[in-house]
């Protein structure tokens, strides 16, 4: 690419981009001061350096043109800018080699400087106007305050990790990438068009031939992204790989270093950074931290903005406090009601109808698919079923789903209603009273229970310090007054943590009553439901946690278990392990497994847990989901039964009006229950810890 020369005329020089060398174009560019002054629309805040947007005249139609005008600077900086080439030069010379190279920026029209000796006394480069631009920043602020979707956030990632890799590949490091200076565009008409990226403040870019996997991590060390996503991007930028142990370090220390730097901003420039916070104190702040909130429609669940090591900075020790305080005072107590029930595993009757529920997706465009597909699955018998109410989804979506769930009752189900919440309402705690008093005030008569708060001890649903669960709690208390024969269970924590379960029932007041615990009881990271974490299998756990539900006098002390499941191998980011990005590297540790194996374990779970005597319920979630239901729902217009449907189906005829009876005596490695049936022979269901249970 041939590089455009300096044209001079007098004390002014200039340097014009190919196509625009046109007579008058440059005495028209010594006039820039004077038209900016004339008519510019600014378009940045007032500093160091003016950015204009111009309309400047031509043969033609007028040029709408940015003209960014750079400040006065030191003696020694003139002296490197006739060395190196000043900012205008360097951003000019720099846009045309992206452009050249296909890489998104707008388009460089000329650079305008008057010398003075040695000194630059006007600097000012001249770009295309792109209409209807935005930036990263501005995009990510408006995605966490008013569109938390994560489908959306990871189209804008990987659209802007193509576009740096692009920047990359064409050799030039920006060395000023933050998100502020990687500009977005999009079709206004079309909102799902995808993202074109310009990049901005190309002065301080540097040409390399070659990039190295280090000067790669550095130059993307300004990007402010949640150090998750951060991760996240570094794949998509590296086509699906996570990246290499050099680029990872160099990111990572040139991080620090501009930590750092920026830390010391207001010592190095106290009377810029007193103007910069007094313009932005009527300003809304950015949310940041704890408070970014991510819903994934995809494996319907919030997922973690913060990798494992940053969510702990977040954390309080007030919850390690209050786990430790419960140990003390309950501690014996429930070590000794965990011994006792263990002991009394099996040994009681327990009848089978009602005991296994099942989840719906209170989602209009497949709710009369679900049903349908329920109705082959129950039979004449109706399953207790779960809705979800879920508060980002807003009041539209509580009054349906809270019209399905009386439809659903006035049909014979028994019906519960989990109330879910999202950081928003915990921040602004007046949405979340407004949904639990429409649940309350809508549902009280019918609804078997309420399961108030969903997976609170992990961050990333919304409650990072255990005591704001209690602020869910404060208008739950409002509407047992009014309904006080409404029931409720929490705290709902997830996976197998009895520390979470009692730093939260250490804070709950004495005078807040559960009808009963429910907990969502996930033990995929452990393989079978038969295998041990530490000392306690499926049966010990559910022992444990229905000792701290005796202990804390809950009315029922038996436990619900209102979510469980077995992610599903190959469903990529619909599977609840593999969002919201899936990366080609193999995976280590994964707890996804296949149709057949998934099957198998649903239906072990079921008997366990139900026959063990410590679980009053099981919901499983859910029926229909691509990565995790009963039900592949992957193509809209044929939905696909997995074994698991099957299964159930089959769990569901055989014990239709059975009692467990007893636990046969039976080999190491192998189960064998037995069901009492009214009127009919006794059926047993056997297994062994390689396959699905078979009735006899």
């Amino acid at each position: 690419m041939t590089e455009p020369a300096w044209q001079a005329r007098g004390a002014w020089r200039f340097l014009v981009a190919p196509g625009w060398d046109r007579p008058g174009f440059v005495e028209m560019l010594a006039q820039l001061g004077f038209l900016a002054q004339k008519s510019a629309t600014p378009l940045a805040p007032p500093g160091r350096h003016r950015v204009d947007r111009v309309s400047l005249p031509g043969d033609g139609e007028p040029l709408d043109a940015v003209v960014k005008t750079y400040g006065l600077q030191s003696a020694w900086r003139d002296r490197r800018a006739a060395q190196i080439g000043s900012k205008a030069e360097r951003a000019f010379r720099n846009a045309l080699l992206l452009r050249a190279a296909g890489v998104g920026t707008p388009a460089p029209i000329a650079v305008a400087e008057r010398w003075e000796g040695a000194r630059l006394r006007e600097s000012r480069f001249v770009a295309a106007y792109v209409p209807d631009l935005g930036n990263l920043r501005d995009e990510l602020d408006r995605i966490y305050a008013q569109a938390p979707r994560c489908a959306p956030l990871m189209d804008l990632l990987q659209a802007v990790a193509s576009a740096v890799r692009g920047l990359h590949d064409a050799g030039l490091l920006h060395r000023d990438l933050g998100n502020q200076n990687i500009g977005l565009r999009r079709d206004p008409a079309d909102p799902a068009a995808p993202w074109r990226i310009c990049f901005l403040d190309l002065n301080r870019a540097r040409r390399v031939e070659r990039a190295t996997p280090a000067q790669r991590g550095a130059d993307l060390a300004r990007l402010d992204l949640p150090s998750d996503f951060r991760r996240v991007f570094h794949a998509m930028y590296f086509h699906g790989h996570a990246p290499s142990a050099e680029f990872a370090e160099a990111e990572r220390r040139a991080r620090a270093a501009f930590d750092r730097h920026t830390a010391l901003r207001p010592w190095r420039h106290p009377f810029r950074e007193a103007r910069l916070r007094r313009a932005a104190a009527d300003r809304p702040r950015p949310l940041r931290g704890h408070e970014i909130w991510i819903w994934d429609d995809r494996s319907a669940q919030a997922i973690p903005a913060y990798a494992a090591k940053d969510r702990r900075r977040y954390l309080p020790a007030a919850n390690v406090l209050a786990a430790l305080r419960h140990g003390a005072k309950r501690g014996l107590a429930v070590r000794h009601a965990y011994r006792a029930l263990l002991a009394q595993s099996f040994q009681a009757p327990v009848a089978c109808d009602g005991a296994i529920g099942l989840t719906l997706d209170p989602e209009p465009a497949t709710w009369a698919r679900q049903l349908e597909w329920l109705g082959r699955l129950q039979g004449a018998k109706k399953l207790p079923l779960l809705l979800r109410l879920c508060h980002h989804q807003g009041h539209d979506a509580w009054q349906w789903t809270l019209d399905q769930a009386l439809h659903l009752h006035r049909q014979g189900h028994a019906v519960a209603l989990a109330l879910v919440q999202d950081r928003r309402a915990v921040r602004e705690p007046k949405g979340w009273r407004q949904m639990v008093t429409l649940a309350f005030d809508r549902a009280h008569t019918f609804a078997d229970f309420f399961e108030i708060g969903h997976a609170v001890n992990r961050s990333k649903w919304g409650v990072w310090d255990y005591r704001e669960y209690l602020r869910l709690l404060d208008p739950v208390r409002a509407s047992l007054i009014q309904h006080p024969e409404a029931k409720i269970t929490g705290p709902a924590c997830i996976d197998f943590e009895p520390h979470a379960l009692a730093a939260l029932l250490e804070l709950v007041p004495e005078d807040f009553r559960f009808h009963a615990l429910s907990q969502h009881l996930y033990v995929d990271r452990r393989g079978a439901p038969e295998n041990f974490q530490g000392p306690f299998d499926l049966v010990g756990k559910c022992a444990l946690l229905r000792a701290y539900a005796r202990v804390h006098g809950f009315a029922d002390d038996r436990l619900v278990v209102s979510e469980t499941n077995w992610p599903l191998r190959g469903t990529g980011v619909w599977s609840p392990v593999t969002s919201p990005y899936e990366t080609l590297d193999p995976r280590t540790n994964d707890p996804s497994v296949d149709e057949d194996v998934y099957a198998a374990y649903m239906a072990r779970y079921l008997l366990l847990a139900l026959a063990s005597g410590h679980v009053s319920r099981v919901y499983w979630w859910r029926l229909a989901a691509r990565g995790f239901g009963l039900i592949d729902d992957a193509d809209p217009a044929a939905w696909r039964p997995r074994p698991a449907f099957h299964a159930l189906h089959a769990f569901l005829e055989n014990l239709s009006g059975a009692t467990f009876a007893k636990k046969l005596a039976a080999p190491a490695g192998e189960f064998a229950l037995e069901f009492a049936r009214p009127g009919a022979t006794p059926v047993v269901a056997r297994w062994n810890l390689a396959g699905a249970p078979e009735y006899s």
